[in-house]
C-alpha cells in the first residue's frame, strides 16, 4: 500500500489514492515501534484530531511503501 507522510495529528501516513485532494474516507495510518499499524479516517482527523477513533489493522509496517 502506498502512503504519504503528513504532519496532521502529530504525524500520520495517508493512503495515496487517485483523488486530487484528500477525501474524508481516506485512511490515515500510524505505526508503533513494534511495526503494528492503526488507522483512522482523514475526516475524523480533520474534525477532531484529539478524539479520533483508531482501529487496529492486520497489516504490518513492512507492508507499506512510503512516499
Amino acid at each position: 500500500m502506498l502512503v504519504k507522510f503528513s504532519t496532521l495529528a502529530g504525524g500520520v501516513f495517508i493512503e495515496v489514492t487517485d483523488n486530487a485532494e484528500y477525501q474524508p474516507s481516506d485512511r490515515c495510518f500510524r505505526f508503533n515501534k513494534d511495526g503494528s499499524v492503526e488507522y483512522t479516517t482523514h475526516g475524523e482527523l480533520m474534525t477532531a484530531p484529539d478524539f479520533a477513533r483508531w482501529y487496529g489493522h492486520q497489516y504490518r509496517a513492512s507492508d507499506f511503501i512510503i512516499a
